[in-house]
This record gives structure tokens, C-alpha cells and sequence, in this order.
């Protein structure tokens, strides 16, 4: 018998998918054959991705839009336009797919027919062309139901899909490409999205020993690791998959992710105080981004790539002529991601602090979250915190982001104002409350308190426990020698209560990884834990 919580998410998916096809006017006949399209084929219509991810409040703006700009790099920074890119192949995927789902039916068919066409015509590397197959089904099933969508071929989808390689014929390594498809998709819907792509990524590994395969599940792992607890440390899981990548492969585009894990093994170890290690992992970090330079061979696409990854951190070890030609191209691109990139580039390397404004600046008008952070953090660096509309901003801030981890962050730097710049007793308590109310785990709370970064120059950079201990100390002078009224100090108490609480909690125990795989379903149709205490004990015994 269905579970419960199954019938309740199968029901919501009709729902949603009746009202939409009553709208469009589809009869029973086109209805059954979408059905048939959803079940029996590997469309982007047969992941149920809104169902299982929810809405994405980790992006403010439009995702179309994020695809766009996305695409738009590929696009500049590639150059070549008649080769298979499978990151630009499941962009336009979410691009068709959101299309789809804001009602825009036309432009979505026109998308997916166009990836469709150039599947037709492109060339694969050795690599992807044992995949061709896949990618085709996938783009094929996904057009046809548009087209069924929109009554532009009724015919049946076995006629329609005649020459597409059924489910039932792929080999090992198909199944595994569908699930890396899967798995980059569903990374466009954080967080949840995370953990499922976490589990694909998986599934394509065991299918697969691509090294593809192992960066993509690389980066779904650090997501999860790194939504937790940020500065946790990489597991061996982790650490063993890089070196066999190293080992591995010849594209120097895989590297890049070992080279970040290595850095934040290295910024692990830092915040430990082991700085033996943490001098060893930076050192394999820089060296690992020198390989992936020499693998390029002078390769001025590849380079490009790498220097979009890296130029943060190693601009110096490009040519400056490769460098230059580089920040040109990222110039003309319209993009909140660029606009971070040369933004930081501008403020760490150039120590251009106006350049740098202006390009954090255009991110934080496309309400980018981190972009205005750092548009806040170089505010700080021209001027004290005090003297600008420091507060307007990171208030505005947690206005217009709902995710609950990205309001910890904002209400963290509120804190850390009153703490070290603004000494406001009920505006602390009341930010404190609003921390301590957010709806996610207490571990996590306390995990950002632990790693805090001031936006704002203290002279020094905060080790690790330092700002949650000062605020420990003054928040508890607060409660009891300030003057509070009846219902202030009810609430100021109780705000204490469940603060000593978060900070009783032992972060190493907890585990975050909820995403073991079972190996024994099928690869079609793992299912997906996605029970969540939204409640933790401690915040519902202070209710």
C-alpha cells in the first residue's frame, strides 16, 4: 500500500498538472500520452522536480534568467559552438523547463526544438559520444511532450520517439549519464535539490567510473557538507574521490574542484590551528590549479575556464596578456556571477575598491546575496560602518531573501554591528530572537556563530568561537543588568533560554549526511528521503 505522505505528493502533482492541461484545453488522449511520456521516458517532465525540490528561495531573481547568464559565459568564453557541452546541455534544459513552468509554452518548444537540432549536427569528443544516445532521449522526450502540450503533434509517443533508444535497451554507462544529467539539474534547486542531486551523482558513479561523473558528485557532496556546517571538514569519501580524479583524468577543467577542495581542507585545518596541515593543503591546492594550466596546453578556451574558476584566488599564474583578454571578455557579459567575479577580483587582487563597487553593485541590483555582501563589505572598507546606510541595507536584505540559512547570515552581521560598532540593548535582544526563530537546525545556528567573518574591518580577522563568546558575554550582561519592563524581560529571558541552549549543542554529533543511497532500487526511480524536522527540540521546549 502507498504511503500516505506518497499519495498526498502524487495528488499534488495531478493537481497541479490537471489545472494546467484544463487550461490549455487537452483532452484525455493527449493527457494519457504525456502520462505515457512522464512514466516510460527520461523527459525533464519525469523528475517531478518541483514537487521533490519546492520553491527555490536560495535566488531572489528569475532562474531563467540565472540560466541565461550562465549559457552567456559558456557561450563568450568558448568559443565553439558546434561542440557537445554538457553543462550548457542541461542549462537549456532548466531553461526549457522553466519556460515551461511560467506558462511561456511557445518559447519553451522553441528552446528544446533548437537543442534538439543541434544534437542532430554537433560533435561529440570521444568522451560524450558513447552518451549521444542519452542525451538525445532526453532532449527528444522532452520536445515531443511540448509539442503534445502545445497539440502540435497528437500522434503517439511511440510513433513520435520511434528512432530514440528505449530505457530498456540503455547499457551501465547510459544509465549513468542520465543520472549526472539528473543530478546538474536538480543543483539548480538548492537545497533540497542538493541532496537529491547528491544521490544521482551517486548512482552515476556506481554505473560509471567517468571522471565526469566524479567532479559532478564532488560538487554535490561539498554542497551538502558545506549547507550544515561551512568550515566542516571534507570527508575521505571526498578526499579519495579527488585523488582518483587527479590520477584520472586529462581535462583540466576536473581539477579545478580538487584544487577548492584542497583549499578548504586547508582553511579546515587553519581554523583548527594546525597549520602544518593547513600550509600543506593550500600549497596541493595551488599546485593542483598549476597542473590544470599545464593539462590546457595553451588552450585558450580552457584557459578561460580556468580562469573563471580560479582568478579569484590565482590570477598570477596566467600570462598577463591571457589574464587581460580574459577580464575583457567578462566585461561584455551581463551576469550577477560575473559581476561577483570581478568584483572580488577587483577587491582582492587589484585592491581597486572602486572598480569593485561598481561591479558588486550591478549584482546587488540583481539581487545577487553575495554580491551585496561584499558591495557591503567594501562599503566598510571606505568608510566606518557607522557613517553609511549599513543596517537600511542588510534590514532590506532580510526582507527580500526568505532562505532561512541566507537570514542567518544577514542577521549574523546585524549582530555583529551591535556588538562592536552600536551598543543597543533591545535591538540586540530583538535580532538575537530573530536568529534564534529561524526555521532550521540549532546546529546550524550555532555552526555560523562558531565561523562568524565580519563584513567590517576589526583590525583583525575573528578566530574561530571568538564573536559567540563576546556575544555570549554581552547578551548575558544584557539580561540581567539592563532595565527591562515585565513583558521585555519575559521575553528577553526566554530569548536567553533558548541562546545557552544552541550553545550546549555538541556540532560534531549531529549527522547531516541524509542521503544514503539504496543500491538495491532501481536507477529510475530512487526514492528520495525528504523528511525534514523543521522544529528542533530545543525551539519547540522555549515556545
Amino acid at each position: 500500500m502507498a504511503d500516505k505522505n506518497d499519495l498526498t505528493d502524487a495528488m499534488g502533482a495531478l493537481s497541479v498538472d490537471d489545472t494546467r492541461w484544463k487550461e490549455l484545453g487537452l483532452d484525455d488522449n493527449i493527457r494519457t500520452q504525456l502520462r505515457k511520456i512522464e512514466n516510460d521516458y527520461e523527459s525533464i517532465f519525469s523528475w517531478n522536480i518541483k514537487r521533490l525540490t519546492g520553491a527555490n528561495q536560495n535566488l531572489m531573481t528569475n532562474l531563467f534568467e540565472n540560466v541565461r547568464g550562465r549559457l552567456e559565459i559558456i557561450t563568450v568564453l568558448d568559443g565553439e559552438d558546434d561542440k557537445f557541452n554538457l553543462a550548457r546541455f542541461y542549462l537549456r534544459l532548466v531553461a526549457c523547463y522553466e519556460l515551461y513552468n511560467n506558462k511561456s509554452y511557445k518559447e519553451s518548444y522553441l528552446e528544446i526544438e533548437s537543442v534538439v537540432k543541434f544534437l542532430e549536427t554537433c560533435k561529440f569528443d570521444e568522451s560524450n559520444e558513447q552518451y549521444s544516445d542519452a542525451y538525445h532521449h532526453i532532449a527528444r522526450a522532452t520536445y515531443k511532450y511540448i509539442g503534445l502540450t502545445l497539440k502540435i503533434d497528437s500522434e503517439k509517443p511511440e510513433k513520435l520517439l520511434k528512432d530514440v533508444k528505449r530505457i530498456k535497451h540503455f547499457n551501465e554507462a547510459e544509465k549513468g549519464v542520465i543520472c549526472a544529467v539528473k543530478a546538474n539539474i536538480f543543483m539548480k534547486y538548492p537545497q533540497r535539490g542538493n541532496n537529491i542531486a547528491l544521490k544521482f551523482a551517486e548512482q552515476a558513479c556506481i554505473s560509471s567510473t567517468e571522471p565526469e561523473w566524479i567532479n559532478i558528485w564532488l560538487k554535490a557532496k561539498g554542497r551538502v557538507r558545506r549547507y550544515s556546517e561551512p568550515f566542516k571538514m571534507p570527508g575521505d569519501d571526498e578526499i579519495d574521490a579527488a585523488k582518483i580524479l587527479c590520477s584520472t583524468t586529462t581535462n583540466p577543467k576536473h581539477l579545478i574542484i580538487v584544487s577548492e577542495l584542497y583549499k578548504e581542507i586547508g582553511l579546515a585545518n587553519k581554523s583548527m590551528n594546525s597549520h602544518i596541515e593547513s600550509t600543506k593543503f593550500y600549497k596541493l591546492s595551488s599546485y593542483i590549479v598549476k597542473k590544470s594550466i599545464k593539462l590546457a596546453n595553451d588552450d585558450i578556451n580552457q584557459l578561460n575556464y580556468l580562469l573563471l574558476q580560479t582568478c579569484i584566488d590565482y590570477p598570477y599564474y596566467f600570462p598577463n596578456s591571457i589574464l587581460n583578454n580574459f577580464i575583457t571578455k567578462l566585461t561584455s557579459i551581463k551576469s550577477s556571477f560575473v559581476d561577483k567575479t570581478l568584483g572580488l577580483y577587483y577587491l582582492r587582487h587589484k585592491k581597486d575598491y572602486g572598480k569593485a563597487k561598481h561591479h558588486l553593485s550591478l549584482g546587488m541590483a540583481a539581487d545577487h546575496f553575495y554580491c551585496t555582501l561584499q558591495f557591503i563589505k567594501v562599503e566598510c572598507l571606505l568608510q566606518p560602518a557607522n557613517t553609511f546606510n549599513y543596517m537600511q541595507i542588510l534590514n532590506t536584505m532580510y526582507n527580500d531573501f526568505l532562505n532561512p540559512k541566507r537570514r542567518l547570515t544577514i542577521l549574523l552581521h546585524i549582530l555583529m554591528y551591535f556588538n562592536y560598532c552600536e551598543k543597543n540593548p533591545k535591538e540586540t535582544m530583538r535580532y538575537l530572537k530573530l536568529y534564534i526563530d529561524q526555521d532550521i537546525e540549532d546546529t546550524i545556528k550555532k555552526s555560523h556563530l562558531i565561523f562568524s567573518r565580519s563584513l567590517f574591518d576589526l583590525g583583525r580577522v575573528l578566530k574561530p568561537n571568538e564573536f559567540l563568546n563576546v556575544l555570549f558575554v554581552n547578551v548575558k550582561e544584557l539580561v540581567y543588568n539592563n532595565k527591562w519592563d515585565e513583558k521585555e524581560k519575559n521575553t528577553v529571558e526566554n530569548t536567553f533560554y533558548r541562546f545557552n541552549k544552541i550553545l550546549q549543542l555538541n556540532i560534531q554529533d549531529n549527522n547531516f549526511d541524509k542521503t544514503a543511497m539504496n543500491k538495491n532500487e532501481s536507477w529510475r526511480k530512487q526514492r528520495v528521503d525528504l523528511s525534514e524536522n523543521k522544529s528542533n527540540e530545543s525551539h519547540q521546549s522555549a515556545s
